[in-house]
């Protein structure tokens, strides 16, 4: 059979990680994506799962801009929750925080 070049563009840090393990395990990266090939052949499919991450929960959400506030020793009260969480269920966001700034405005 009759042998071809394959060229892949990677991250070098990923490339050279990689390779100090797969040397640790007594092969090589070249020999690992032929690996890989033969299984994407014989199963007809990618050999392991491939998904998207989990997307965050609306709660998560929130937790995840309160802790980079807090990140900023910048703290959230329970009244900019409250407004964060409006924020999060208002069907038009632009609006929503026109109208908040507005009220920001006349204070």
């Amino acid at each position: 059979m009759a042998k071809t070049f394959l060229q892949v563009r990677t991250d070098e840090r990923d490339k050279e990680q990689a390779s100090v393990i797969l040397e640790e395990l007594g092969t090589n990266l070249s020999s690992v994506v032929n690996m890989l090939l033969k299984q994407i052949i014989m199963t007809k499919s990618i050999p392991f799962e491939v998904k998207m991450p989990q997307a965050y929960t609306e709660q998560e959400k929130v937790e995840e801009v309160k802790a980079s506030m807090e990140m900023e020793r910048l703290t959230l009260t329970e009244e900019d929750l409250k407004l964060l969480n409006k924020y999060r269920k208002a069907a038009d966001k632009d609006k929503f925080r026109e109208e908040i700034l507005a009220e920001y405005a006349e204070a």
